[in-house]
């Protein structure tokens, strides 16, 4: 099932299936070093709003809740 970052519930594993948005988004993303076919960790899904924190690669990053919606995920199974 594809759904967006945002959307993953804490603990959930999931695959980076496409990030939607333009080349200065993608850019930043690909800075954090999160790309597609990656698989991310939910840590952290704070609810009310704030960033949300993911491990990828063995390493934790915090991203803005306007970007974890560009990203589509597949949920790991």
């Amino acid at each position: 099932m594809i759904k967006t970052l945002d959307h993953l519930e804490n603990g959930q594993t999931a695959v980076i299936h496409d990030i939607r948005g333009g080349q200065s988004v993608r850019r930043r993303l690909n800075h954090l070093g999160l790309h597609a076919q990656d698989r991310i960790q939910m840590l952290r899904n704070g609810y009310f709003g704030g960033p949300v924190l993911v491990k990828i690669n063995g390493v934790e990053i915090g991203i803005g809740r306007g970007m974890a919606e560009k990203i589509e995920v597949e949920v790991a199974a």
